[in-house]
């Protein structure tokens, strides 16, 4: 017999074809075999493919793939290799190729000793009772507690016992029935060896993979959580983790490791003067000026996930982006972005999680005149409940402190606060996320000299306050309908109320200082981004954004006065003295290829 490693093999091994990879740890074989076959020839594909046969139940096929991928170039790992061929030809009673292939492995391995238990069980099956104990006793030295019940299960096969006591072990038939794909009635023995032997944390680890492989996300957590109380090895501990990570959200969702990214890809921007990220002046915009461009963007991203324990986990990002665009007269607003992260999260209590993050942004413009937009320096506290495997309420408060770099931008300068509360719902390959956020933008007042027509001003300045305060809802859906092809959706709808009027400044011929067209700026913003992103042969990956964003606004140089005569009253509240056109749409559309490793 084998001791179902395999699952732990496969979960543990590396990314050979990342749809095929998620479709093997879904339970999906077939289909894995297939994503498989569908790729060039390699040691990477023919091994999944290998896996995913004997998975259904054709060890036969399993092991001609297999055989097949050792003679690739880029063979599988040995040890990894040699197990997956021993369990392959155990099942079809090949035994002493079988205790030959499980010898195969490597002393000091990850898989050394449940090779020597396999080849042992081999050796016993063929006959042959002396190689079998000699096996048993090369294995019990050093082995964890679950690697010990198995010793000695072998060794009970030599020794005069009823074979029906052996036979009769539930998590031997556990193991045999997990490796057959009939996962409720694993479970349903892995559940009768832990009461059996309490203390036994890889029976709690062998249910919860198989609730895991059933569906059933919250017996597995409860089964997970269990073994990772109970003596494992570190080989199970890891596989333990790594099911929790793929029942968990947050932070822990993607597991520990590094991922480095790079993309590049066309686009076209229908009204560059919104740059929409750091706030522009754009009141010097004449009526004519082309605001529509192509542009090319290219960033670069690097992400560490790290496991500080059970309970505590981080990450540390660095993300860096460029948009030059092409026409001549938006060139100016061409943006550089850097921005690092830092996130600690801690599950609390069960489906309780807090975390913080402190995040960085430095923001450039220009190319020919390439210099500091504005820099950011911020934080983030979050609490998050996580009521079921579907749901999950979040509350997320948030300050930061902007500073606009040089004179020019010096009215970028102030703090932001946020606070957002959010509620996601997961079903299946879907996931969607309502959220409603209130916000106070509370940075500088710009003062922006303009020439004037009228012969009796000497001199005017538009007054542009920044600072405002917004009420936003909006909603992010997600839907993975295969595992290579994702479609996502952001749409947001935002009520945006400034904090102090805009107005004219202007001296006249007789030396007053008059305040004219005074308005408090009142926008709604509706927008709405729409994506799809196609995995291509490993790491690329190829996505098209549309972007939509439509302001409507009460100040908008373009407007008709209600009452004309207003124009020329002491207030002057005139929309022919606004700063700028407030009523406007964006569209901006980008191809993008990304590689990830």
């Amino acid at each position: 017999m084998w001791t179902g490693l395999l699952l732990l093999v496969a979960l543990s091994a590396g990314e050979p074809l990342e749809d095929a990879r998620e479709s093997f740890a879904a339970g999906r074989y077939a289909e894995a075999e297939q994503q498989a076959l569908q790729a060039p020839p390699s040691g990477a594909s023919l091994y999944l493919v290998g896996l995913a046969r004997f998975r259904t139940g054709r060890p036969a096929e399993a092991l001609e793939a297999l055989d097949a991928a050792g003679r690739e170039a880029d063979a599988p790992e040995p040890d990894a290799w040699n197990f997956n061929r021993g369990a392959c030809l155990y099942a079809l009673g090949r035994f002493e190729e079988a205790e030959r292939a499980f010898g195969g492995v490597g002393e000091g391995g990850p898989l050394t000793r449940a090779a020597w238990i396999n080849a042992g069980f081999a050796a016993f099956d063929a006959g042959a009772p002396e190689r079998a104990r000699a096996w048993a006793d090369r294995a019990a030295p050093g082995a964890s507690a679950g690697e010990a019940l198995l010793v000695e299960e072998l060794r009970g096969l030599l020794t005069p016992a009823p074979p029906a006591r052996v036979e009769a072990d539930p998590y031997v038939q556990g193991l045999a029935a997990f490796d057959a794909g009939r996962f409720e009635e694993a479970r349903v023995l892995f559940q009768r060896a832990a009461e059996r032997a309490p203390d036994s944390g890889r029976a709690r680890l062998m249910a919860g993979a198989a609730a895991w492989r059933l569906g059933a996300r919250d017996a597995a957590r409860a089964d997970l959580t269990a073994a990772l109380q109970r003596p494992l090895s570190p080989l199970d501990r890891k596989t333990a983790h790594q099911y929790l990570d793929l029942l968990s959200v947050g932070l822990r969702s993607s597991g520990p490791g590094v991922w480095a990214s790079a993309s590049v890809g066309p686009g076209f921007d229908g009204n560059v003067l919104q740059v929409g990220i750091a706030a522009r002046d754009v009141s010097g915009a004449s009526a004519d000026q082309v605001t529509a461009s192509l542009f090319a963007e290219a960033s670069v991203g690097l992400t560490a996930r790290l496991r500080l324990s059970d309970h505590f986990f981080a990450a540390l990002s660095y993300g860096g982006s460029q948009r030059a665009y092409a026409g001549s007269s938006v060139r100016d607003y061409s943006l550089q972005l850097h921005r690092v992260t830092a996130a600690v999260e801690w599950e609390a209590a069960p489906r309780v999680r807090v975390g913080l993050i402190a995040a960085g942004d430095l923001f450039f413009t220009g190319l020919g005149d390439f210099r500091g937009l504005q820099a950011s320096v911020g934080g983030n506290a979050w609490a998050a409940w996580d009521a079921s495997e579907h749901t999950s309420t979040r509350l997320d408060l948030g300050a930061t402190g902007k500073d606009g770099l040089g004179e020019e931008f010096a009215y970028l300068t102030g703090p932001r606060l946020d606070a957002t509360l959010s509620q996601e719902g997961r079903l299946g390959a879907a996931a969607a996320t309502a959220w409603y956020r209130y916000r106070q933008d509370l940075i500088g007042t710009l003062v922006q000299e303009a020439t004037s027509d009228d012969a009796s001003v000497v001199s005017q300045a538009y007054v542009i306050p920044f600072a405002f305060a917004s009420h936003a809802a909006g909603v992010t859906a997600r839907w993975q309908p295969r595992p290579w092809l994702t479609a996502s959706l952001d749409v947001e709808m935002e009520w945006r109320r400034y904090r102090e009027d805009s107005s004219l400044r202007v001296e006249t011929a007789g030396g007053a200082i008059q305040t004219w067209n005074a308005r408090r700026r009142r926008d709604v913003r509706f927008g709405a981004g729409p994506s799809l992103s196609a995995r291509l042969p490993d790491p690329l990956r190829l996505t098209a954004r549309y972007e939509l964003l439509v302001n409507r606004s009460n100040v908008d140089m373009r407007l008709l006065d209600d009452d004309a005569a207003s124009c020329a009253g002491e207030a002057r509240l005139c929309h022919a003295y606004d700063y700028t056109n407030g009523n406007y749409e964006k569209h901006s559309v980008l191809l993008q290829l990304e590689a990830v490793w």
